[in-house]
């Protein structure tokens, strides 16, 4: 048997860190003993762990120290991290370290250094000194790539210690939720956001024009309640749709019935809107008087139209080309304080991606697949709403007008 002593700290057990801990060495086939344990005599105080971790071979040890790290567990070693060159633009060493959404140090000349950036599956990359989590096919030749081993910590997000709807709701995903206590719980975070100064993000997906919901959106944007709204083609082409023809899909939103000829309108609202200029231009020009989309022109709060290959137009403030698109969500998530994802699957599990762990995050859908899938796919730190997204946002203004 080869051994490490590896040492944990934070809120470790109402956090669940020590239990997923203690899970992750009995499954790889290892053992674990409690050398010392120090617990936190108040809700603020964290708790302390050393503990000795055992495995038949080196190569069973190593693998379960690495799945450790990504839980915040440090070895006793303490040494500066290990870099390696890309081998090409975009090709990285074989030891590469991937990144989690977590809050990542790097010890780099003595000192331990937070990651900049943060995001999951990275490469931890040396620019100007100091680490950065950068997209694998960003890495530049020569750039100095962070290796797997010692000289990296992660921090694992914590059960929030407020009493709020993101400490008892965190990561629950169920339609029985009682939805006013998550829509206040989420109306009294925004606001937290912006007296800290930081952004209040929306993703949205045209199932919100459908169902009516952004009208509330809008009304959002008007209050100065959204700073960035990242979606793609089809929501703004349907929300410009409903300006300009009174549809969405062809539906007349006031009757709820299908126009004669409705299946061409939002083909209609694409033409006339490329016509004007764009977008910024239709809604100067008048075209353009009301919706989503017109607001966050008036309002001067930035979008980002992500395209994809089965895109109608599409308008030309669509980028369709997948890496700037990606490379302007990213930009415009810089500060982000929360993030409200609403009836979207793809571009909430793509900003999921892009966020870091310790964003609050608000995905509603009338599903539970959606919620389900951004949960697997790292976005650990988001509570689902199953619910119809006009109900939603029409409570949520209500909430954010009341104050």
């Amino acid at each position: 048997m080869v051994q490490e002593t590896v040492l944990l700290e934070g809120h470790l057990i109402d956090s669940d860190i020590l239990k997923k801990v203690f899970d992750r060495v009995v499954e790889e086939g290892g053992q674990f003993e409690v050398l010392e344990f120090r617990v936190g005599r108040t809700n603020a105080e964290p708790s302390s762990a050393r503990m000795a971790v055992k495995a038949p071979d080196p190569h069973v040890l190593d693998r379960i120290l690495e799945g450790l790290a990504y839980l915040g567990a440090s070895t006793t070693e303490v040494g500066d991290a290990r870099f390696a060159p890309a081998e090409a633009d975009g090709i990285l060493p074989d030891e590469f370290y991937s990144t989690t959404n977590f809050d990542t140090l790097v010890r780099v000349g003595g000192k331990w250094v937070p990651a900049a950036d943060q995001k999951m599956d990275c490469a931890l990359v040396l620019r100007g000194g100091a680490p950065a989590c950068v997209k694998q096919g960003q890495v530049k030749k020569a750039e100095p790539v962070a290796l797997r081993g010692p000289g990296i910590r992660v921090r694992p997000p914590e059960r929030s210690r407020d009493y709020s709807v993101f400490g008892f709701m965190s990561n629950d995903i169920s339609a029985e939720i009682n939805k006013g206590i998550a829509i206040g719980g989420t109306a009294r975070e925004m606001r937290r956001v912006r007296e800290a100064g930081e952004k209040i993000v929306v993703v949205a997906g045209p199932a919100v024009v459908h169902s009516g919901g952004e009208v509330y959106l809008a009304q959002l944007v008007r209050e100065g309640w959204v700073d960035v709204l990242l979606t793609g083609n089809a929501f703004a082409v349907h929300d410009l749709e409903k300006s300009i023809l009174k549809t969405s899909l062809g539906v007349c939103q006031m009757s709820g019935r299908a126009v004669e000829g409705g299946s061409r309108h939002h083909l209609f609202a694409i033409n006339a809107v490329n016509r004007a200029g764009g977008i910024r231009k239709a809604v100067e020009s008048g075209l353009v008087t009301s919706g989503v989309m017109c607001e966050a022109v008036r309002k001067g709060i930035p979008f980002v139209l992500a395209g994809s290959i089965r895109d109608d137009g599409p308008l030309k403030d669509t980028i369709t080309d997948m890496i700037a698109a990606q490379k302007a969500y990213v930009e415009a998530l810089k500060g982000a304080g929360i993030c409200l994802m609403l009836a979207t699957a793809l571009h909430s599990i793509a900003v999921g991606n892009l966020l870091p762990a310790r964003v609050r995050t608000v995905c509603v859908d009338m599903t539970e697949s959606v919620p389900v899938k951004l949960s697997n796919r790292g976005s650990l730190q988001a509570i689902g709403l199953v619910t119809d997204v006009g109900f939603f946002l029409e409570r949520l203004a209500a909430e954010m007008r009341a104050t």
